[in-house]
């Protein structure tokens, strides 16, 4: 009876091992996404969320209700592709482990440990602007492997994390070259 209570949806948040090492011991072994989500991606997302959930729901139904015809197969097709663009857009960004660095796109995964990063450049370049493919000038944190192939990370000042918060991008910034000096 002396036992704390447990949350119902404890499971939907990891609490803190008690039993894990706080000394220099600890390793990050878990991938830590560079910055949180910014709020134009939050809302676009919600309101994608939003959008499939209806979608989806109407697509079902109609499919439940007539017989199978190419528009439903059709908007059934529109409804899962939209929900898999909608979890990878959750996904998408950078993020980091004491033995790796990860970089999340939508069609593609890049995956460097830190001794196959040469350095972190910080470059003006053509960048997407809030996400969508249309390249404008921008400050980028790009990542120089040991080969000298260049990778861009989704820490750019057109970001939807970052635009009009320049605070987020500077404290983003130190963060990643932290990591990448802490792993050298």
């Amino acid at each position: 009876m002396n036992e704390p209570r447990k949350p119902i949806f404890g499971f939907l948040w990891a609490r803190p091992d008690p039993q894990a090492p706080v000394d220099g011991a600890y390793r990050q072994v878990r991938p830590v996404r560079i910055s949180p989500r910014g709020p134009i991606r939050l809302v676009t997302l919600l309101v994608g969320a939003a959008g499939v959930a209806v979608t989806t729901g109407t697509v079902v139904l109609g499919a439940a209700t007539t017989s199978l015809t190419p528009i439903t197969v059709a908007a059934g097709a529109l409804a899962a592709t939209s929900l898999v663009l909608l979890l990878r857009g959750w996904v998408v960004g950078t993020y980091v482990t004491d033995d790796h660095l990860v970089i999340e796109t939508t069609w593609r995964r890049t995956r460097l440990t830190w001794a196959q990063v040469a350095r972190l450049d910080d470059e003006t370049r053509r960048c997407p602007f809030l996400g969508i493919p249309l390249g404008v000038p921008a400050r980028r944190i790009v990542v120089v492997d040991d080969s000298g192939a260049i990778h861009g990370t989704h820490v750019y000042s057109t970001s939807p994390d970052y635009w009009l918060r320049p605070e987020a991008l500077d404290i983003a910034v130190l963060r990643l070259g932290r990591w990448h000096q802490d792993a050298s």
